[in-house]
């Protein structure tokens, strides 16, 4: 198979386990991520499980590579994997029903924003982070609320507010599922980017919640081979609102008009000089509710040029629970 890896300079790269990578020069592995349930731990520190489920066969891993040496290890709960100029960070927590799942984030986060500021990296520019029951609880209650008010918390005693937002990604798992946070901070320049045709996540109105989602929409990267995007989750989401009820179809083609208006704009304000290019000359991350809306998705991708060689399929819940299907993207510019 041919490699479908967007290189961000020589910096960092992005591939699957079965891709050939061609391009000259050594590439070393800083981390990958592993997808599935019930995975063991293999002992390797810059192992990223997922404990999510892919669609059809297993998922290739999705590794992320540096042309720097790497060091590895183990601090305050993560796992840590470090650059010159990238650190990568994950940890695992399982939640019972007991657990104030809002004091829980806000402890993971402040650790974690500690971590890269002693370590020297002081740019958060990309978060994962999955856990079970995303829609349960009402109104104030739902866990996803009490996630993104304790997200908030850590970002508001760090300074982190506004355009300073990393670009991020919450999915809801099976049941029985840890709680993983997954990170990349760097001493790279960020630039957070908005999309125009979307209400910036941390501008939402009070009915999404005590504490308004913190995260960017995309970040970009800038380093010595261009920039690199890092795309949040995105979804059939216009202004504010949720689209298309109920229609996995529609909610996919309004999902990829968010991610083509936003990798333009993000080029637009980096580099407005270059000429159009391919959009989705990278990878992406399809996250999709049930598998029987898996067909009208794969065809609707389909019908906009996009294969599946260049696609991971995994089964999540959504944080809003009228949406179908999420997805995520790395690509340069």
């Amino acid at each position: 198979m041919a490699a479908t890896a967007p290189f961000f300079g020589p910096e960092l790269s992005v591939s699957f386990e079965t891709d050939t990578l061609t391009e000259a020069g050594p590439r070393k592995e800083l981390f990958r991520f592993r997808f599935g349930k019930g995975l063991e731990d293999d002992g390797t520190d810059n192992t990223f499980r997922l404990h999510i489920e892919p669609f059809g066969c297993v998922a290739r891993d999705e590794i992320w590579h540096t042309s720097r040496p790497v060091m590895i290890g183990r601090s305050d709960g993560f796992a840590v994997a470090e650059c010159e100029q990238h650190l990568a960070a994950h940890i695992e927590m399982n939640p019972n029903s007991g657990d104030n799942f809002r004091e829980l984030t806000a402890d993971a986060y402040c650790r974690l924003l500690s971590l890269a500021r002693q370590r020297g990296y002081p740019n958060l520019a990309r978060t994962w982070n999955f856990f079970p029951q995303i829609n349960a609880g009402e109104g104030d209650q739902e866990r996803y609320k009490l996630f993104t008010a304790g997200r908030a918390i850590a970002f508001e005693k760090y300074g982190y507010r506004g355009q300073m937002l990393p670009a991020g990604t919450a999915i809801g798992t099976d049941a029985g599922t840890p709680f993983t946070i997954s990170a990349i901070a760097t001493r790279e320049n960020c630039t957070m980017v908005e999309n125009p045709r979307q209400t910036s996540a941390y501008n939402y109105p009070r009915i999404y919640g005590p504490s308004s989602p913190s995260f960017s929409r995309a970040v970009t990267v800038a380093s010595s081979g261009g920039h690199k995007v890092l795309i949040s989750g995105t979804a059939s989401i216009v202004g504010h609102e949720s689209r298309h009820d109920d229609n996995p179809e529609r909610q996919i083609l309004e999902t990829l008009q968010n991610l083509e208006n936003l990798i333009q704009h993000a080029r637009n304000v980096t580099q407005p000089q270059v000429s159009r290019k391919q959009i989705f000359d990278g990878y992406l991350r399809v996250y999709i509710r049930t598998k029987e809306q898996i067909f009208e998705i794969k065809r609707a991708l389909g019908r906009q040029m996009i294969s599946d060689h260049q696609i991971i399929f995994l089964r999540g819940d959504i944080c809003r629970r009228e949406l179908l299907v999420e997805v995520e993207a790395a690509c340069q510019i």
